[in-house]
C-alpha cells in the first residue's frame, strides 16, 4: 500500500528547485520514489509515494536501511534550505493519504506559516567543543594555588608520596570539573549573545564524534545571515583562548533548523 511521505514544509519558492530535482535519478529517499509537492494556503509540503510496508519495524531497526534513507532526506531538505525557508520533519513521517496531509496541514498552518515566516535569512549552525585531558589537567594544576601547595609538600617518602598523590589526584579532578563548566558556561553565554535562539544538545562519546578527545559542549545555534560573521568571530576569539588549555572549538553549518521547529502533532 503507497503511503505519502513529507521530507519538509516550505514555502512556493521552493517548487522550482522540487521540480528540478525530481528529474533528477534519486532525489527520493530510493531510486523508486517520486519527488511532489503539495501546496494548501502558500505552505508547500515536499513530498513522496512510498510503499510503507517498506517502513517496517525490521527496516526501521536496519542501521544500514535506515542510514541510507536518512541521510538522503537529509540531503534533500539541505537542497530546498538554499531556495527558502524550511520546516524540516524527521525521518519516517508517513501519512495514509494526500487527504490525511491536507487535514494535517490545516490544522497546524498558522504555526507553520509563522515558523517559515521567522525563519527567513537564518539557519541552524552547530558548535562542539573538545577537551584534551592530558593539557587541560596541566593547565589547571598549574593554575590551582591550593593543588601547586599541596605538590610542594609532599613527602619524599614513596608510601607517603602515593597517598599524598592521590589526594591531589581527587582535588584536580574536583577543580577539573569546576572549570568545565565554567569554560562550557561561558561559551553558550558568548555565542548565544549573537543568536536568535540557540538549545543545548547531548554530549557525543568517542566512538560517536571519531574524536580521541572528550566532547565538552554540543550546542545548536539559530542565527541570521547578518549576525553570523560577529558570532564567527566570537567562536574564534572562544578558540583562541582556550587552545593552549585543551579546548577545540568546531563549527559546522548551515543546516535546516532541525533543533528549533514547532511540535506538531503528526495523526495519520
Amino acid at each position: 500500500m503507497n503511503s505519502i511521505y513529507l521530507y519538509c514544509l516550505s514555502s512556493p519558492a521552493c517548487v522550482a528547485v522540487v521540480k528540478q530535482l525530481a528529474g533528477e535519478k534519486g532525489a527520493g529517499i530510493d531510486d523508486s520514489s517520486p519527488l511532489l509537492t503539495l501546496e494548501l494556503g502558500g505552505i508547500v509540503a515536499v513530498i513522496g509515494e512510498v510503499d510503507a510496508g517498506e517502513f517496517s519495524e525490521q527496516n526501521l531497526q536496519s542501521t544500514e536501511w535506515v542510514a541510507q534513507r536518512a541521510c538522503r532526506h537529509a540531503e534533500l531538505v539541505q537542497k530546498i534550505m538554499g531556495s527558502a525557508s524550511v520546516l524540516p520533519v524527521r525521518f519516517g513521517t508517513l501519512f495514509e493519504s494526500t487527504e490525511s496531509l491536507t487535514r494535517f496541514l490545516t490544522r497546524h498552518s498558522e504555526r507553520i506559516a509563522a515558523f517559515l515566516e521567522k525563519l527567513r535569512g537564518e539557519s541552524e549552525w552547530s558548535v562542539k567543543a573538545y577537551l584534551d585531558e592530558e593539557r587541560a589537567r596541566s593547565s589547571v594544576s598549574a593554575e590551582n594555588p591550593a593543588i601547586q601547595a599541596r605538590i610542594a609538600s609532599m613527602s619524599s617518602a614513596p608510601g607517603a608520596r602515593y597517598l599524598q598523590q592521590k589526594q591531589v589526584d581527587v582535588m584536580l579532578d574536583a577543580a577539573l570539573r569546576v572549570w568545565v563548566a565554567d569554560q562550557v558556561r561561558h561559551m553558550g553565554d558568548a555565542l548565544a549573545a549573537h543568536a536568535v535562539d540557540s538549545a543545548e544538545l547531548r554530549l557525543f562519546s568517542s566512538d560517536e564524534s571519531g574524536r580521541p578527545e572528550r566532547m565538552v559542549f554540543n550546542g545548536a545555534f539559530l542565527l541570521g545571515d547578518l549576525a553570523l560573521p560577529a558570532f564567527r568571530a566570537a567562536l574564534s576569539a572562544l578558540h583562541a583562548a582556550g587552545r593552549e588549555d585543551g579546548l577545540t572549538l568546531e563549527l559546522k553549518g548551515p543546516w535546516p533548523p532541525y533543533n528549533f521547529c514547532p511540535d506538531l502533532q503528526v495523526e495519520s
